[in-house]
């Protein structure tokens, strides 16, 4: 393997792709709303979906929570688990409506992660892990919504809480980001489909490969016409234009387009962990060159 490719490896199987992604789309969040950019936000989430996907990277299938704990902090780098408590102070100097969301979504992340409980002989829970039997990541059709959920909420809904948004137009964009995000996971589903064994079957293990991809480019179409919705209605109300209608946003639609359709269980390493989940910061590129570049 070459020094460049090792280093692009590394790059991605070390979360900084996927932290770097999510830091993209908050970005972008801010430069279409109109709202003055908030680096400090930007930073944290950064920064904290470097730690979060970390840390579930390394959550064991089974144990009690305490065991599963210290199994998650011995595994994960000692520069991940300062980082996780100087994130956990820099928590205190969001605002309250920040904080309020984030909650939420930290508590959708345990429930996805939390591991089944240790049974002994009997057969019975040793832990309170008993109150869900299992882990919502074992729910094949519920994982990537969560996923797509807790993306949207820290790129979308956490820039724009504080901001004084009207809740209709600040639900419509987060949910027409959470269905764009929902195709842009489906490879990594379609990928991941002869290997993942859980109790209850994922969206392609359901669906078939050519059902899931229609399904998807169905997701897809309804996002972008929430965008045109949302648009249209901002315009009309305060001449703001915040829905990603541009052309940077109608590239970045094709190229998730493409990925879904030419996307197949027998893919290269590289296809969905690195030019899929690539995506956010290409269409940031884009923004950036049209709105800097070629004007």
């Amino acid at each position: 393997m070459s020094l460049v490719k090792h280093c692009l490896k590394q790059y991605v199987e070390r979360n900084i792709h996927v932290s770097v992604s999510v830091l993209s789309l908050a970005f972008l969040t801010y430069h279409y709303s109109g709202t003055s950019i908030d680096w400090f936000f930007l930073a944290f989430s950064g920064f904290g979906t470097l730690v979060a996907y970390t840390y579930i990277k390394n959550v064991p299938p089974k144990g009690s929570i305490n065991l599963s704990v210290k199994q998650v902090i011995l595994r994960s780098p000692l520069w991940i688990n300062i980082l996780a408590l100087l994130l956990l102070g820099l928590i205190l100097f969001l605002n309250q409506r920040q904080q309020i969301v984030l909650g939420f979504l930290m508590l959708l992340c345990l429930v996805y992660i939390l591991p089944t409980a240790a049974m002994d002989k009997d057969e019975t829970p040793k832990n309170i892990c008993h109150l869900i039997p299992w882990p919502l990541r074992d729910f094949g059709a519920v994982k990537i919504v969560i996923v797509a959920l807790v993306w949207s909420g820290i790129s979308v809904v956490m820039p724009l809480i504080s901001e004084g948004w009207p809740m209709r137009e600040l639900s419509l964009l987060f949910i027409a980001q959470s269905l764009w995000i929902i195709v842009l996971t489906i490879p990594f589903e379609i990928r991941d489909s002869g290997k993942d064994q859980l109790r209850h079957p994922t969206w392609p293990q359901k669906l078939g490969l050519s059902g899931v991809k229609v399904l998807g480019i169905c997701l897809l179409l309804i996002s972008v016409a929430m965008h045109f919705l949302l648009n249209r209605d901002l315009v009309m109300t305060q001449g703001t234009i915040p829905g990603f209608m541009d052309t940077p946003y109608f590239i970045t639609v094709i190229l998730t387009l493409i990925g879904l359709i030419k996307a197949k269980p027998k893919q290269s390493f590289w296809y969905s962990a690195f030019w899929i989940e690539g995506i956010p910061i290409a269409w940031l590129i884009l923004y950036v060159g049209f709105n800097f570049y070629l004007k």
